[in-house]
């Protein structure tokens, strides 16, 4: 199985942990695209792997849009604040500016009805895993 994936990721991932921790490691770097080829493939493998599922579904969803992060002074603050509080707001979406949290909701719909399309422009928003 390793094969799979050795054309994605810098390392062997045999085990539902190590594809875990790829999935991670794409999502970190902004890789979007690999974590969703990842998820799918791993999902696949291992259907009853409850967060391998979880990653997929979230993934693969079509109303999900993956951009690359620009170069915002602000990108790293922002990141910050997602590590920092992944714990409480897992599953959710936040919109953030300036590593300040703005709003949360549950749906990216719900995010964009409570702060406005065009603030939304001006502010990071992700989906917190």
């Amino acid at each position: 199985m390793a094969e799979v994936y050795s054309f994605l990721i810098p390392m062997n991932a045999d085990t539902p942990e190590e594809l875990i921790q790829a999935i991670d490691l794409a999502l970190c770097q902004g890789n979007f695209h690999q974590a969703k080829t990842l998820s799918n493939q791993a999902s696949q493998d291992y259907p009853n792997h409850d967060k391998i599922q979880r990653y997929a579904r979230i993934l693969s969803s079509p109303d999900v849009p993956f951009y690359q992060l620009s170069r915002k002074p602000d990108t790293p603050l922002n990141l910050n604040w997602v590590i920092r509080h992944r714990e409480h707001y897992r599953g959710r979406w936040v919109a953030l500016e300036k590593g300040h949290l703005i709003a949360d909701a549950s749906s990216l719909d719900e995010l964009f009805a409570q702060v406005g399309k065009e603030k939304m422009k001006d502010l990071f928003y992700t989906i917190v895993y």
